[in-house]
């Protein structure tokens, strides 16, 4: 593995606010490996700080590193070579320690460059072996290669900051869905960092709700990435061209300059509204992984940040070929669940019920496809429920299996306008 292309102080910097600074050391303790560094003295010594820290809690004194080098040094090296490095870390000029956050920037993006070389390497010979499930894990963690540190709050002493939170974004709904009572229900609407599922049977409506979330969240001042795995970028904006301006869909293409207008009229009437962006991948060719990558490259060149991600819709996704369906599915789940908690955003999906669910004039959880695991993860779960004679009357049932954080098990009469493709909640 490659060396740090940096100068001997700044690696002698690194080593000493490791064994001077806690919070530096947490920070870069994920990142570092000891090989990183040039010198076997500093690799050996930053060895010692760590260990000493994962065992004890604290950081260690310079004579117990000493007392340590004694024991990890080979027969050919001299401890007074250990003795005098440390002294010439401890006399750093201190106009070379005084910015920690750039030293921390170097660490992270070495890191982070490292990291990927090795996956890179490892997963070349993953190819040679045919070991194609596990590149894509190995490719996940160089990418989550990070110095941020969250360890969570304190609940004694964090009272009035979590009071505040739940005044600030609780009570004032900031991911609403589009039925009111829903809403209601939910004590203002869905949060960041939660995972929401529609279960439908093929044709019934889960993709077109997911289109009528996506303008709801854009109305409400949201940035929303629409991913389809199904439909082409074209007919997805076609629908929601319809669902912003109720310009039925046969009208679509002889009302060009009248869609600009009401699209326009919208806008004026919205001044917050937020921006959809919408990209398709193919059927079965993206993982949780690809999308974790897209959302990279969007923010680099696009600088836009999603405050909600619509994926349209679960099955669609690459699975583990090794694993049975319902345990792929469920490990789905879990993985958008992390990557609406990496980008604390809010995420939809879709997922299709089982053959019953044709059958049954109710889905529940009995009717889901393949997996019951997926919605363990999921903060909200309804399906959306649907009779011949309902379908000729463009009405549904919205059943809400499960809701993490309010009432559930309840149904929400639903009107599907087919023609403007607007899902709306019964007055």
């Amino acid at each position: 593995m490659a060396k740090y292309e940096l100068s001997d102080n700044i690696q002698r910097g690194i080593v000493f606010l490791a064994k001077s600074d806690k919070n530096f050391l947490v920070q870069v303790m994920p990142m570092i490996s000891p090989d990183y560094f040039e010198f076997p003295s500093h690799q050996k010594m930053y060895v010692i700080i760590v260990d000493y820290y994962k065992k004890y809690g604290k950081l260690p004194h310079d004579e117990f590193i000493l007392e340590e080098v004694k024991r990890v040094k080979s027969p050919n090296e001299l401890f007074s070579d250990f003795k005098e490095e440390l002294e010439h870390i401890n006399e750093l000029d201190e106009s070379s320690l005084n910015n920690e956050d750039y030293l921390l920037d170097l660490v992270e993006g070495f890191a982070k460059e490292q990291a990927m070389k090795e996956a890179i390497i490892r997963s070349a010979e993953l190819v040679k072996k045919k070991n194609f499930s596990e590149i894509e894990p190995l490719m996940r963690e160089a990418l989550r290669v990070s110095r941020n540190v969250d360890l969570g709050i304190d609940y004694f002493s964090s009272i009035e900051d979590r009071i505040s939170r739940v005044d600030e974004d609780s009570v004032d709904a900031k991911h609403r869905t589009i039925f009111p009572s829903l809403n209601e229900a939910l004590e203002g609407g869905m949060a960041v960092k939660e995972l929401a599922m529609v279960v439908a049977p093929p044709g019934v409506g889960k993709s077109l709700y997911l289109a009528n979330q996506a303008a709801r969240s854009c109305l409400d001042g949201q940035n929303v990435l629409f991913v389809s795995l199904e439909m082409s970028e074209d007919r997805v904006a076609q629908r929601l061209d319809s669902i912003f301006t109720r310009i039925r869909q046969e009208e679509l293409k002889h009302r060009g300059g009248d869609l600009k207008d009401r699209l326009d009229q919208i806008t004026s009437k919205a001044p917050n509204r937020g921006n959809i962006k919408i990209k398709e991948f193919p059927t079965k060719r993206a993982t949780v992984n690809t999308l974790r990558s897209y959302l990279v490259q969007i923010q680099n060149y696009e600088d836009f940040v999603p405050d909600v991600i619509i994926l349209d819709y679960l099955e669609l996704l690459q699975t583990d070929s090794n694993l049975a369906e319902y345990q792929a599915q469920e490990r789905l789940a879990q993985e958008l669940r992390g990557l609406a908690i990496e980008h604390n955003c809010l995420l939809w999906t879709a997922t299709q019920t089982n053959r019953e669910g044709k059958k049954v004039t109710l889905i529940t959880d009995t009717e889901l496809a393949d997996s019951y695991g997926k919605t363990r993860v999921c903060d909200l779960v309804f399906s959306v429920n649907q009779t011949e004679e309902e379908f000729d009357q463009g009405q549904a049932r919205s059943y809400i299996i499960k809701s993490r954080n309010g009432r559930a098990r309840f149904i929400i009469p639903t009107d599907i306008d087919y023609q403007r493709l607007v899902i709306s909640q019964r007055k």
